[in-house]
């Protein structure tokens, strides 16, 4: 039986009188990656920030319903929004790398969470194992001292990544991480979602149907707001049960 890592229920998202989410119901399991597509201004990015608390920082939003996480609303009165947002981390749609050395990005996190120690050794730890993790140790080792935004865009991405790896997230949110980089590049960061899977949760937005199709366990379909169909990524490409879903996948809506 799967476990599931978020959940929503009866998730309602306004801007002002403007409704961008529509009672979305659906749940995101452990460990797997869980793609988010759909048409411009469907509401797949705005549903992404729900999972950590993004949108609170929008003058006029209001939030109805429920997003749970280990067992409690995160929409709760009294939720910790730091400690919710070092377990649910955000990859953005370019990277944005501090202008700081790539050793101080990289331990920027530990910081500002108070989980360091006055060591140089204890944070070189963190960075070494960080970057390993998305396989940048062997090309950075030696540049740690280096301006982390003189790297490719590739390496950006993945530095912005170790980041938020280095924290020990439990969820990993990625709104458009390829659109950037060029198709090398977003095989590379395909492939190290494949790895990342085996100890975080993912959840994925994209325009990139392909990309779904290739990196997704489960993909859900959105439109004007609405979560239209969701379930296995290969059942919703081959076989949809919605004709909506069918004319977007297809080409004949978006």
């Amino acid at each position: 039986m799967a476990e599931f890592a978020l959940t929503t229920k009866n998730l309602n998202l306004y801007y002002g009188r403007f409704q961008a989410l529509k009672d979305v119901q659906f749940s995101v399991a452990e460990k797997k990656i869980t793609s988010i597509i759909g048409p411009s201004g469907c509401g797949k990015s705005t549903l992404l920030r729900v999972f950590n608390r993004m949108n609170d920082l929008v003058e006029g939003v209001k939030i109805t319903g429920e997003v749970n996480f280990e067992n409690r609303n995160i929409y709760a009165p009294d939720t910790d929004l730091l400690k919710l947002r070092k377990k649910i981390g955000m990859v953005f749609q370019r990277p944005n790398p501090f202008p700081i050395s790539i050793f101080e990005n990289i331990v920027f996190g530990l910081k500002i969470h108070h989980l360091y120690r006055e060591s140089k050794e204890f944070l070189y730890k963190f960075a070494e194992e960080s970057l390993k993790s998305v396989l940048l140790w062997e090309d950075l080792k030696d540049k740690l001292n280096h301006l982390a935004t003189n790297l490719s865009l590739e390496q950006q991405q993945k530095l912005c990544i170790a980041r938020l790896l280095v924290v020990k997230p439990e969820v990993l949110l990625m709104d458009e991480p390829c659109s950037a980089l060029d198709p090398i590049s977003t095989a590379k960061i395909e492939e190290l979602m494949q790895e990342l899977k085996k100890n975080y949760t993912i959840v994925i937005v994209t325009h990139n149907m392909q990309q779904a199709g290739r990196v997704s366990d489960e993909t859900g379909y959105m439109l004007l707001g609405e979560l239209i169909e969701f379930g296995a990524t290969q059942t919703l490409f081959t076989a949809p049960r919605d004709k909506r879903t069918e004319d977007y996948i297809t080409g004949r809506l978006g």
